[in-house]
């Protein structure tokens, strides 16, 4: 893997909790079961604050300064994930990211896909273990981690990323139901960890990750319990948009049950 990739991808790590920016969450569920889960991050605006960091020598340095759109596919880095599980690996394989960089554009984004075979794994997924949670977080780990003998490389972040705050919640999910409730415990460990004080500030300065969920279902829904919920014409698509740094004030607020 080339060295502007370790930049990249430190940086994408680095800014799932200390930026703003914008998530995509998108969900289909077929008829079957199966279906496919997205998650698009649109990180263009925070450019300029790499271009700050690093400085324009240092970009160019390492290539940073040209165009690059290109496709990571997840089963070519999974021999060399040493903290995944065999669950998360096996939600994971099938997965691909596509990563679009251009500075002056200022166009930044990474959308990540990972089709499922079943309501469990997609279970799984929405719960944090793969997708855009701790799986994909110790990944990046792993890979641009420092290795022996090899010079230092830049640190991933210790706080808490995506996977933290989906799995403040129970996700259940049949065939015609999905439930999503806080658990407390979960939800009071991770709010106790030093550095999500400083995620309270950022809430507390005006400060949004903006988070949209769309759900794509395979019949129309019958009931749903949260207001934030809008169905579209047919009933068949649930979306709820929110800033995902209100979940360390009001959890409850994003809980839900869909029946369809």
């Amino acid at each position: 893997m080339k060295k502007y990739f370790k930049y990249v991808l430190t940086v994408a790590l680095s800014i799932f909790f200390v930026s703003c920016y914008e998530v995509n969450e998108e969900i289909e569920i077929k008829a079957d079961g199966s279906g496919s889960y997205v998650t698009k991050m649109d990180m263009s605006a925070l450019l300029d604050m790499m271009q700050n960091f690093a400085g324009e020598e240092e970009l160019k340095k390492d290539g940073l300064d040209k165009v690059y759109d290109t496709t990571i596919y997840m089963k070519n880095m999974l021999d060399s994930a040493k903290d995944l599980t065999a669950e998360q690996k096996e939600l994971m394989k099938d997965g691909k990211m596509k990563l679009q960089m251009n500075i002056k554009e200022k166009i930044f984004k990474m959308d990540m896909n990972f089709p499922y075979r079943n309501l469990n794994s997609l279970q799984q997924l929405m719960s944090g273990k793969g997708g855009n949670g701790t799986g994909i977080s110790s990944l990046f780990k792993d890979m641009f981690g420092k290795k022996d003998g090899a010079a230092e490389q830049p640190a991933t972040p210790a706080g808490p990323d995506m996977g933290d705050f989906a799995s403040i919640y129970d996700v259940t999910i049949k065939n015609g139901s999905i439930e999503k409730k806080v658990n407390a415990a979960k939800y009071k460990a991770l709010t106790e960890r030093p550095e999500m004080a400083q995620m309270k500030q950022l809430t507390g300065s005006g400060m949004e990750i903006l988070y949209t969920t769309t759900i794509k279902l395979p019949r129309a829904v019958k009931k749903t319990d949260n207001p934030m919920i809008k169905l579209s014409e047919d009933k068949k698509t649930v979306t709820m948009k929110y800033n995902l740094l209100e979940l360390l004030e009001t959890p409850e607020k994003f809980a839900y049950s869909i029946q369809y």
